[in-house]
């Protein structure tokens, strides 16, 4: 069923401005168990996160975290989404939003490196690529960092 079409044609698709992962639905169509689940979706996820930026679309959204009872799992599950390029994460349960929330917002330190990165690039100017801290600051550094601050 989940072959028919790749990921980069659904994201290309008219009208589709964001994916969505259904993982627990995946897992049952792939035969995955449960014993390590992440691990053995690493693929079909990383899948969705790079035909979402081929097709200039949203970042794809996540799939659930299923256990409701464990705070610090459902913060990993965020971390490890957010690392992996996924710009939100499905809720099963209102307990879970806020960790959602939190976890996909920029925190204090990632806001400070953003907002000191767009002033040495604004700085220079057209000058092209830069240094600060020891690290290269080009355009693509420069409009994560403007993306960053435009999501507060």
């Amino acid at each position: 069923m989940f072959l028919r079409s790749s990921a980069l044609e659904l994201a290309r698709s008219p009208r589709v401005i964001q994916l969505a992962f259904g993982s627990v639905d995946f897992q049952l169509d792939a035969g995955i168990p449960d014993d390590d689940p992440e691990r053995a979706m690493l693929y079909a996820r990383s899948r969705l996160v790079l035909a979402s930026a081929a097709a200039g679309i949203a970042a794809p959204i996540d799939g659930v975290t299923l256990d409701l009872d464990n705070p610090a799992r459902i913060a990993d599950d965020v971390a490890r989404s957010r690392a992996l390029g996924f710009g939100g994460k499905l809720c099963i349960h209102p307990r879970q939003i806020t960790a959602v929330h939190d976890g996909f917002a920029p925190g204090a330190a990632e806001l400070a490196r953003a907002r000191a990165i767009v002033a040495a690039a604004d700085a220079a100017g057209a000058a092209g690529a830069i240094r600060l801290d020891g690290k290269l600051i080009d355009r693509p550094v420069a409009e994560r960092a403007r993306r960053i601050l435009s999501t507060t």
